[in-house]
């Protein structure tokens, strides 16, 4: 019989870490003083393992609120039916807060705080971009303002949030008991992104919301200064159209200009 090839032994290995059928016992030579069964269960526990400490260092504050054994449940669970798929295992916990959504249905404040663990982690990694510095704004004519759009820094991240996930969030980071979970009367709206090489967050209010995501989405400054003025007098609109801007420059939220039409 001739020997198995480097790729039957992989597949035939890997059988075994997933609990699949595999005769990967037949090609392991015995010997010593720990058995062929006991090798293999020491590799069968140690990618588990690994992957669980994947897991708990991407939601390191979702582990802190859960606790060791919750956490670990439901982790274990998501691992068993997601192995990984990626040779890199920082993109395995992509569904992880799904998968807690539905482990916890009456607990969904546990999802919303794994979000946040995930797209910061997201953030940390992503792709790198250089931030339009605001002097750039000076080369812009009375032309290039009427058709002027913005290219946002690929981090950049938004989502509704139900609940007091933040203020979770923030007690957990400063070793402090976190307050009991409690739905917000309102959606209030994070945005995440990276500036220099620290993730940042901060929440937005419906209008800051709304303008950023016109932009993110295509539409022009002059169509989201429009927009404000069906909400707000023109000055105020002008107000708030300036300021959002200024901040969105000063955080490093912006990347450059879309749209521009030759003066």
């Amino acid at each position: 019989m001739s020997a198995p090839t480097l790729a039957t032994l992989q597949t035939a290995f890997h059988d075994h870490l997933l609990d699949r059928p595999s005769a990967i016992a037949d090609d392991v030579a015995a010997g010593g003083r720990i058995d062929v069964a006991h090798r293999l269960h020491i590799y069968h526990h140690a990618y588990r393992a690994r992957l669980l400490d994947n897991l708990r260092d991407a939601f390191e504050k979702t582990w802190a609120y859960l606790g060791d054994e919750a956490f670990d449940d439901a982790a274990l669970a998501f691992i068993e039916a997601n192995p990984p798929v990626h040779r890199n295992l920082r993109w395995h916990g992509a569904g992880f807060p799904h998968a807690l959504a539905a482990r916890f249905q009456q607990d969904p404040d546990i999802a919303e705080l794994a979000m946040i663990d995930w797209q910061l982690r997201h953030a940390f990694d992503g792709p790198d971009a250089v931030p339009l510095a605001p002097a750039a704004l000076a080369e812009l004519d009375a032309t290039h303002w009427e058709s002027v759009g913005f290219r946002f820094v690929p981090t950049l991240f938004l989502a509704p949030l139900h609940f007091n996930t933040l203020t979770i969030w923030h007690a957990i980071d400063q070793d402090q008991t976190p307050p009991p979970a409690a739905r917000l009367p309102d959606a209030a709206w994070l945005l995440i992104w990276r500036k220099d090489w620290q993730p940042h967050f901060r929440t937005l209010d419906s209008v800051e919301h709304a303008a950023l995501s016109q932009l993110h989405a295509g539409a022009s400054f002059a169509q989201v200064c429009a927009s404000l003025a069906e909400q707000r007098s023109e000055e105020e609109a002008t107000a708030l159209a300036a300021g959002y801007l200024g901040s969105w420059l000063q955080d490093g939220l912006i990347a450059g200009f879309s749209g521009l039409v030759a003066a």
